[in-house]
């Protein structure tokens, strides 16, 4: 046999001594293996309010005075690894078994206290003494007691601090506490402190919800250099979408857990859960898969127990209670919560009765004849006319009784107090409105004919000479004068342009024949109270600029008229610049159009 040559040969005596050299190193390095300290390993709790869901709050309370129990075995997989580097050595702990025991009252309608007391059964790992020099956590330990107390600041239904709210909102803040028995990774290495945040809604035959959570607790280094994060303060993260109803419902959920100290990445489960309701007691089980090496954070977990439901709320439908319990029901369902119902049992038929008791009373129009045989219940009339009011006399049989007609024997609509359409000159405008009812004239004119004084044919009211008689087409002037000035309904239309100095409001002298004619067909025609003269530009150069030359330039017209003897209170000035285009102002033609004055009548 080749031997390597340091490899003496040893006699019998001495490998002896070598063996039991051997033993007794192994056993000494066995003696320095520690265990792990204090600290809790399982992150997972029930919702303390189990209104929404199991895996997570979603911003729910107890209702008042309402007791919730719950008795659940916890069995985790791979929930703390040893790792050297990013080599995975072993399980410290590999399967994990546990017993929870929680409790939760409702002390007001929106605030609520929770227990919980975890108890580890059964718990086993790889032995990693020689390896990562730590002794396997205990089998079996009582770990430490969780207390909570939530307060709902919104609620969708009765509870909360504020009701009827479009979601539930509560803050909850969580108290561990560091005692227990045993060495089983289940009892915390000091106060810890959990805050935590949850909303909800029920949104159609589902529940949405979450909420966020806040563990602090003083850092705890495990191994050197072995386990990947030291354990400490952690961020959570839970959100739920669960069934609505009374029978089994389900959930499912996303869980994270976020270290704020350590090396170690976060931690993700993905749970789904079902619940079952038995009578008073419900079954439930949840459970699903861990990804992550954080500690606490399973390869897979399983959670499955039974619960004591809470009762009913009073104030739920179909519960038993009185409606002072519930004063924001409506138990008879005729409209009017109980709170103002003076009859909450017994339905009021709204369409036949007018007064809101809520009452179904014998005699509501109180004219002493009861209901059942009053033909006009909500009308009081006398007994000797079935309880109907008895009518006034209408002589001309229109509708309307003569106490209101204002002529009582000639039949007229209602809408005109029983008097018939008046129209004396038979023009088709009522009396009522015609300012000459006795002469026939068109609607537009108020009733009133046409006038012309002169007899040419044109209207007094668009001629512009109304006292000399003239043509037609010369706007009712003798034709020696040109008309430049044409009166319509809205305006006078003038058929040639005002021309000013450029840039400047100096009206040219081109133009004065023009403004002398629209003076003097104001002149003619004082009923023309207010006239407005607007100016207007094109679209070259400064806006700003523009609309303050247009004024400048409708004044100094507005003047012109006052100077040949018009009122300055029959006249107004404005000017628009560019804004008011009448053509393109891309064509020279369009934008010489555009540069006007315009005389618009406004009375």
């Amino acid at each position: 046999m080749i031997r390597s040559a340091l490899t003496p040969t040893l006699s019998r005596k001495e490998r002896g001594t070598v063996v039991l050299a051997l033993m007794l190193a192994s056993a000494a390095f066995a003696q320095q293996a520690q265990p792990l300290p204090s600290f809790s390993l399982s992150r997972f709790t029930l919702n303390d309010g189990g209104k929404g869901g199991l895996a997570a709050a979603t911003g729910d309370t107890l209702p008042l005075h309402r007791f919730r129990a719950t008795l659940g075995i916890h069995y985790e997989n791979n929930p703390l690894v040893y790792y050297r580097d990013t080599t995975r050595v072993g399980a410290l702990v590999a399967h994990r078994a546990q017993l929870h025991l929680g409790l939760g009252f409702g002390i007001t309608s929106w605030l609520q206290v929770s227990a919980e007391l975890p108890m580890v059964i059964a718990q086993t790992g790889d032995d990693l003494r020689q390896s990562a020099g730590t002794v396997a956590p205990d089998g079996f330990g009582l770990g430490s007691t969780r207390l909570a107390v939530r307060a709902g600041f919104l609620s969708q239904g009765a509870g909360g601090i504020k009701a009827d709210a479009p979601l539930d909102l509560a803050l909850q803040l969580g108290l561990s506490l560091p005692f227990g028995v045993g060495n089983a990774l289940n009892i915390e290495s000091g106060w810890n402190f959990v805050p935590q945040l949850s909303a909800g809604a029920n949104v159609g035959a589902v529940r949405l919800g979450g909420e966020v959570s806040f563990l602090i607790r003083p850092p705890t280094v495990l191994t050197e250099n072995s386990i990947r994060d030291t354990v400490g303060s952690q961020l959570g993260i839970r959100a739920l979408v669960s069934s609505n109803g009374d029978g089994a419902r389900f959930e499912g959920s996303f869980h994270s857990l976020i270290p704020i100290e350590g090396g170690a990445p976060p931690g993700f489960e993905l749970l789904g859960g079902v619940r079952v309701p038995i009578g008073p007691i419900e079954l439930f089980a949840l459970g699903g898969p861990g990804f992550g090496s954080l500690p606490g954070t399973p390869t897979f977990r399983v959670f499955a127990g039974i619960g004591l439901k809470p009762q009913a709320e009073k104030c739920e439908a179909n519960s038993p209670h009185t409606p002072a319990e519930c004063p924001d029901l409506d138990d008879d369902r005729d409209g009017l919560k109980n709170r103002v119902d003076r009859c909450p049992l017994e339905p009021e038929d709204k369409d036949q009765f007018e007064d809101d008791d809520g009452c179904i009373d014998p005699d509501n129009d109180r004219d002493r004849v009861l209901d059942g045989d009053d033909q006009c219940p909500i009308e009081p009339g006398p007994k000797s006319n079935n309880g109907c009011p008895i009518r006034v006399r209408d002589n001309d049989n229109d509708g309307t009784p003569d106490l209101q007609d204002r002529c009582p024997t000639i039949p007229g609509p209602r809408n005109r107090d029983g008097c018939p359409i008046k129209d004396g000159d038979l023009d088709g405008v009522e009396d009522e409105v015609d300012a000459c009812p006795t002469e026939p004239g068109p609607k537009e004119r108020k009733g009133c004919p046409l006038k012309d004084k002169d007899g040419d044919t044109v209207e007094d009211a668009r001629d512009n000479c109304p006292d000399v008689k003239g043509l037609v087409e010369n706007a009712g002037c003798p034709a020696a004068e040109r008309q430049l000035v044409i009166i319509t309904a809205d305006k006078l239309e003038i058929s040639d342009k005002i021309f000013f100095a450029t840039a400047k409001a100096t009206i040219l002298p081109v133009s004065f024949g023009l403004l002398n004619q629209v003076a003097s067909v104001l002149r003619s025609h004082p009923e023309i109270t207010m006239v407005t003269v607007e100016g207007h530009t094109d679209d070259k150069g400064s806006a700003k600029l523009n609309r303050k030359l247009s004024l400048a330039r409708a004044k100094s017209v507005k003047a012109y008229l006052e100077h040949q003897g018009i009122e300055a209170s029959r006249l107004n000035a404005l000017g628009f610049g560019p804004d008011r285009p009448a053509d393109d102002n891309k064509t020279e033609a369009g934008r010489a159009n555009n540069r006007r004055v315009e005389f618009i009548i406004e009375h």
